[in-house]
């Protein structure tokens, strides 16, 4: 399983993939039915904001087409954090004869305080006739722009963390970061390991020996790789037999 993240120091910009090759599926099973679904290709994204500014794109895919340009609105959740003078909302726009479109958002840091986390909830706010297909809410984490090169990976263990791995290699295939050897215990625990990566971008991937992730039938892990409040990668359950993260330092 693949994740792709660019990240600053502070930021990741959660990718976002274009789902063109389920195209041919949509029209089978939507737009013979007539029924037309929108969402986010994926629930959250991340951006530090640099003094300059920063822009977010989310991505949504409608599973008809339509002969002219559709828009949506959005509407800001409650549950975000932070103000309203910290961003922008654009409007979905999906274009004529296309399943995909994007939605913008802007930042500013002129209210943003160091070292502090802040998210922005969107809902979509689709009209009558028109279904969730995928996630209606995507929150985007931002926050002040920062160096950071000091990474703490925590797993919270099932019982059989001796089937754990886990390396960070750069862009050269070079393994520049990993651990194993873990012991197996009843219930689970905490291991916590601590890295220093320089500038530059590295791939993040966790091993499972059986292939059932962090679950061993009762007890549920989870992984976060993060870098003060940046998080640049992170699961949890059965994530197969290895999850793999793309993300750079201080780009």
């Amino acid at each position: 399983m693949k994740k792709f993240r660019i990240l600053s120091a502070l930021f990741v910009f959660g990718s976002f993939m274009a789902c063109e090759q389920n195209d041919a599926i949509i029209d089978n099973v939507y737009d013979n039915s007539g029924q037309t679904g929108v969402g986010f290709t994926a629930s959250s994204a991340s951006v530090a904001v640099r003094p300059e500014g920063a822009t977010a794109t989310l991505v949504v895919q409608a599973t008809t087409t339509s002969a002219t340009a559709r828009s949506y609105d959005v509407v800001v959740d409650a549950t975000s954090t932070g103000a309203i003078g910290d961003y922008t909302v654009g409007t979905v726009t999906i274009p004529a004869d296309s399943y995909d479109g994007t939605l913008a958002v802007s930042f500013v840091d002129t209210n943003l305080a160091e070292g502090v986390a802040y998210t922005l909830v969107l809902d979509l706010d689709l009209p009558a006739g028109v279904a969730v297909v995928g996630s209606k809410t995507a929150t985007i984490n931002y926050n002040k722009y920062l160096i950071c090169n000091d990474f703490v990976l925590t797993m919270n263990e099932d019982s059989y963390a001796d089937e754990r791995s886990w390396e960070v290699t750069d862009t050269a295939g070079v393994v520049v970061e990993s651990g194993d050897g873990y012991s197996y215990i009843s219930g689970g625990q905490l291991i916590v390991e601590t890295m220093t990566l320089a500038d530059g971008c590295y791939t993040f991937t966790i091993f499972d020996a059986y292939s059932d992730g962090q679950y061993d039938g009762v007890t549920t892990g989870n992984y976060s790789l993060d870098c003060s409040i940046i998080n640049v990668a992170n699961g949890e359950g059965n994530w197969g037999g290895s999850e793999a993260t793309d993300f750079c330092v201080n780009p």
